[in-house]
């Protein structure tokens, strides 16, 4: 009996000792990471904050979800992962033969992964080429639809253009794969993370920051969404769209957001208009707790009007179950919003994995 009462008391003291670590385990990582976003700071941008970044036309009561808010939304039903979906796979061959024919075109690759190839330059956006988006390999969301291209079959890619450092958007595997043969562009924050994967090749952007590159200039924009890679830390580097110009033709990726109708219209007065977008229409449900950072189709032709797009191509879908809407619900609900809008087929298109279109 009194052995069974030590055991219970050690067993306290190493629970007692273990919650006691962990506190100062996060004490110290929200303190590292608070120091690193001060660096950063600017108050004469509406977007900075002592503790990193915000989003401006969000009240900070909404972006900052509660733990009940997410164990709710984390216990709602998903959809059933379907088998495998057949895709046409794209050869490095076609992918060289049509550039070497000075053919101009944009190919989904899955998810928010696209290549576009404009008056001879080749940008590749959010590369996830991994199995899971996940910090593992064995455990979390995994793809139900395969790359269009493997990575070894990739052409030789002048820039990478990165939103921010969701795991769907931000792959470890696929920048160390990929590393320091094309240029990376990151918002604010990123920088060292790819520094300490050996990743010389990054330039850091603000919104509104413009870079010039092997003939490309490029636009880090506004987008409304959030930051978060570990446990200890959210909204410490920033979110971003991209534009980019190559010559007389532009080019909008919208990475990951929600709608507020402020950002888009200022990037389509100031920047547009755009010849092509890239703009998010999955991962929307449920509403009540995605509204303000995940754009649902009606609100994903809002962007291309804002914006002032020629012709926008949907991403952020057909690759991963991430929340609760069914698997085709984006398609049938772009229809719909077209319909709604006026807009024609070629003017929203909902694209094939593996598709090329032609610019």
């Amino acid at each position: 009996m009194g052995n069974l009462s030590l055991s219970v008391q050690q067993e306290k003291k190493f629970v007692k000792s273990f919650i006691i670590s962990f506190i100062a385990i996060a004490s110290i990582a929200i303190l590292i990471s608070s120091n690193r976003s001060k660096k950063y700071f600017d108050d004469s941008k509406p977007h900075h904050t002592l503790n990193g970044f915000t989003n401006p036309y969000l009240s900070k009561e909404t972006q900052n979800k509660k733990i009940s808010d997410l164990i709710k939304m984390m216990r709602e039903d998903r959809p059933k992962t379907p088998d495998n979906i057949a895709i046409k796979t794209v050869k490095l061959s076609e992918i060289e033969g049509r550039i070497k024919d000075r053919q101009n075109f944009y190919l989904w690759i899955g998810h928010s992964t696209a290549l576009i190839h404009i008056n001879g330059k080749n940008i590749l956006t959010d590369p996830i080429f991994s199995d899971r988006c996940s910090p593992v390999q064995f455990a979390g969301p995994k793809r139900y639809s395969n790359p269009a291209i493997s990575i070894d079959s990739l052409p030789k890619i002048d820039l990478i253009v990165i939103s921010h450092n969701h795991y769907d958007h931000l792959d470890y595997q696929t920048v160390k794969r990929i590393g320091n043969s094309a240029l990376w562009a990151v918002p604010l924050g990123l920088k060292k993370w790819f520094n300490n994967q050996g990743i010389e090749q990054v330039v850091e952007m603000d919104w509104f920051e413009s870079y010039q590159y092997a003939g490309i200039k490029v636009n880090c924009l506004p987008s409304q969404h959030w930051s978060k890679r570990t446990v200890f830390k959210s909204f410490d580097t920033l979110w971003s769209s991209w534009g980019i110009e190559v010559g007389n033709f532009k080019f909008w990726f919208a990475g990951d957001t929600g709608y507020n109708d402020v950002q888009f219209k200022a990037i389509g007065r100031d920047y547009g208009p755009f010849d092509l977008a890239a703009i998010p229409m999955g991962a929307y449900e449920p509403r009540w707790f995605m509204k303000n950072f995940h754009v649902n189709p009606d609100e994903a032709v809002q962007i291309h009007l804002d914006v002032d797009s020629k012709k926008s191509v949907g991403i952020h879908f057909g690759t991963f179950v991430l929340t609760t809407e069914p698997i085709f619900d984006p398609i049938k609900k772009l229809k719909i919003a077209r319909q709604k809008y006026e807009l024609k087929e070629n003017h929203f298109i909902i694209p094939k994995i593996g598709e090329f279109i032609i610019l």
